[in-house]
């Protein structure tokens, strides 16, 4: 076709094959045809065709998890069907966003768009349109509960299928019955349901829908307390899901979307089953280690070329117990948690793994903190620490509010706030996460200085572990232990096992205040306040370590790419984006008069380009630990440090008063450069904070080191040349 310059049919070649390698679950493939039929629908401005293209690949995104895009696709194709009088193609956008919306819970919303859909497939009898609206009401009627109605649709729809000769719509509802007996408890008709969906899509070659029908099959044996069964069919679930995951190597992005739309729950159930059931605690654990921070250790492997061994062949987990084996002197607390439970493994450092788990939260719980699940209890709950006027607190932040002046006194200036449900919020995470293995986290045959290396998941990320306490109104965890998070044991291990000469030994590039002024940033114009905080951090790093920082004008974009990949430490003080991980830095002398985001910015793709050989980055921005939350992990600035080869990552969960910070980096450093590990100078920073009159959590608490726990080798005799009289009264 592309020889002979026929344009409409290599587009409907390229449709085809995206068509295709979805159903074969190559959606790598797949969404790069797809956009490829897209392209050339527009160019030759046929608008039927671009539309049916857009809602393709609303469908494909929605199936990996990418409900926003996916949304925004059916909307550009609905706008399209309707420019263009086709109803045929309004009715089956309308059906496939109602079955959007249902996948987000969205019921109300998803009904109306269905009965929409229904209705223009009757007005221009559309059987096949008909038949997969009966079966989108069908499963949202089981959503309410109302199971007479959602049968009756769905035996219209069956009854309709099997008319028009719909093999895939079939199977499809044979699933969908299935499921619909098993809430019901007729477990012998779920299960002859589910086989037959399972044959046919056999046959049919769906990948996605034997993935389903296994789970489902899984669940059927769970509820009928056949649990060998059950553990079964969760291995093949997941084993399918592993070939589905393949098929997308080089595609985080979907990569990570297929984790968060259709793995987590497979590894959860799995590991839950082993754990509760087997009582192999360890096997539980290497299932969890799956769905952590998997494409993390990927991008990490390839950086350090070293072997990644992760892997869902059961004969391999015997692995699990080798990945810790190098922290001989720390204690693992790997936590999870799933439905109402929070699920807790310790690694002690004689190899021994111990699990627990949390009492059951109940609704009355997390009404009262207003949640729904442990998830939003652990993304919100924590939120409202040290709102603080700009009097005390320097706006780090880099967002669509930033501020405009430093006089304004606005609602908008103030960060957040740590309220008199802050302490209640910390107990009841105190209670969920180390109440249950209080007693296992001490080692009599480690006298002093024992660390915790934490592996939270999620939400987690969000709760200041260090101001945990191991009873109600006893010492906080930071008191009794250094304390460090790696995202996953499997990148630890990498990190351990990286070549012994990958990373630099010398050099620092020390980074404050940046000046940007005023510049275009998400189609405004604002004005980048001065941080004369974060210049006199980044002053006084320099004289402890004996660097010249880059300050003001000179921390260009450029500067900043050109140096960090030769040291051995990074340190930024400047304007962050917590949710995008963008950090400002100084435009180019040649820049515009107001400079685009591309001339000062320094994005997570800058960061993704170069080959870090850093052992620690520290980013003194505000809110440089957060992020998008997955199940991967938190994506943020923090993450692609480490992802481009970066050791270890001191980031912050939230804002500080500007002394606070000022006295935390100095005390830091010193230890630092004193050769302490940096586990250490944050334990000794924190406990300076809270023993000199920083005794709020929401002053000495937010600060984490994520990754490896590093040491330098700075020479002692700098540390006495480079103080002034000013550095030794702090």
């Amino acid at each position: 076709m592309t020889e002979i310059g026929d344009r409409e049919g290599e587009a409907i070649v390229y449709g085809n094959l995206g068509n295709l390698f979805q159903s074969l679950c190559e959606f790598k493939k797949s969404k790069e045809y797809r956009e490829k039929a897209l392209s050339i629908k527009i160019e030759m401005g046929d608008r039927r065709g671009e539309g049916v293209d857009y809602d393709n690949q609303g469908t494909l995104l929605g199936l990996l998890g990418e409900y926003r895009e996916a949304k925004e696709y059916h909307e550009k194709a609905l706008s399209i069907m309707k420019e263009i009088g086709d109803r045929k193609g309004e009715a089956e956008v309308y059906r496939n966003l109602g079955t959007l919306f249902s996948s987000l819970g969205k019921y109300k919303q998803a009904k109306e768009n269905i009965e929409k859909a229904m209705a223009i497939s009757r007005e221009i009898g559309c059987k096949q349109v008909e038949v997969r609206a009966y079966d989108a009401l069908g499963q949202v009627f089981l959503a309410f509960n109302d199971r007479q109605s959602a049968k009756e649709y769905y035996e219209k729809a069956l009854s309709l299928s099997i008319k028009t000769g719909d093999k895939v719509g079939e199977a499809y509802l044979y699933t969908n019955i299935g499921s619909m007996f098993l809430r019901l408890g007729e477990y012998g008709k779920a299960e002859e349901y589910f086989e037959k969906s399972r044959t046919m899509n056999c046959n049919i070659g769906d990948g996605l829908m034997q993935l389903l029908n296994l789970l489902r099959l899984s669940n059927l044996k769970s509820q009928q307390s056949k649990f060998q069964e059950a553990h079964s069919y969760l291995q093949k679930s997941i084993q399918k899901y592993e070939k589905l995951r393949n098929s997308l190597q080089g595609e985080e992005q979907l990569q990570v979307s297929l984790l968060e739309a259709k793995g987590t729950h497979l590894y959860k159930r799995l590991s839950e089953l082993i754990c509760l059931r087997t009582g192999n605690p360890r096997d539980a654990l290497y299932i969890e280690e799956l769905g952590r921070a998997r494409c993390l250790g990927e991008r990490m492997a390839a950086k350090f070329s070293v072997e990644n061994h992760v892997s869902a062949e059961p004969r391999s987990w015997s692995k699990a117990d080798k990945i810790s084996n190098k922290e001989r002197h720390s204690t693992f607390l790997y936590v999870s948690y799933y439905a109402r439970r929070v699920h807790i493994w310790v690694l002690k450092p004689n190899g021994d793994t111990l699990f627990r788990r949390s009492q059951w939260v109940d609704d009355k719980t997390l009404i009262a903190e207003k949640a729904f699940d442990l998830n939003s209890f652990f993304n919100k709950g924590l939120r409202g620490f040290g709102i603080l006027p700009r009097q005390k607190c320097e706006d780090r932040s880099l967002s669509e509010t930033m501020l405009i002046s430093p006089d304004d006194e606005s609602e908008a200036n103030l960060r957040g706030e740590e309220t008199p449900e802050t302490e209640r919020r910390l107990n009841l995470c105190s209670k969920l996460i180390i109440a249950p293995v209080a007693d296992l986290l001490s080692d009599p045959e480690i006298i002093s200085d024992p660390e915790i290396i934490i592996v939270p998941e999620r939400s987690l990320y969000r709760v200041p572990f260090a101001a945990l306490r191991q009873q109600p109104g006893g010492k906080y965890l930071s008191e009794t232990f250094r304390i460090c998070i790696v995202p996953s044991l499997t990148t630890l291990k990498l990190i351990q096992d990286c070549p012994a000469d990958y990373h630099c030994q010398t050099g620092a590039l020390v980074v404050g205040n940046p000046k940007a002024g005023k510049v275009h940033y998400k189609g405004k114009t604002p004005t980048l306040v001065d941080l004369p905080g974060a210049r006199k951090e980044a002053e006084m790093i320099g004289r402890l370590l004996g660097v010249q920082p880059l300050l003001g004008e000179c921390a260009t974009r450029e500067a900043v790419l050109q140096a960090i990949n030769s040291v051995s430490l990074i340190h930024i003080a400047a304007h962050g984006n917590a949710d995008t991980g963008e950090i400002a830095l100084s435009p180019r002398p040649t820049a515009k008069s107001i400079p685009e985001e591309e001339d000062y910015l320094l994005r997570i793709s800058d960061i993704s380009q170069v080959q870090l050989r850093a052992k620690l980055v520290v980013l003194s921005c505000c809110h440089s630990g957060r992020g998008e939350i997955k199940a991967e992990g938190v994506l943020g600035i923090a993450r692609a440090f480490l992802a481009s080869g970066a050791r270890s990552v001191l980031v912050t969960l939230w804002a500080i008063e500007d002394e606070a910070t000022w006295q935390f980096m100095s005390r830091f450093y010193r230890h630092l450069v004193d050769g302490f590990s940096a586990s250490e100078c944050l334990h000794q920073a924190m406990k300076w904070l809270r023993n000199t009159g920083f005794t709020k959590v929401s002053q000495w608490a937010p600060f984490m080191l994520i990754g490896d726990n590093v040491t330098f080798d700075f020479k002692k005799e700098r540390l006495v040349s480079c103080f002034t009289d000013n550095d030794q009264n702090v």
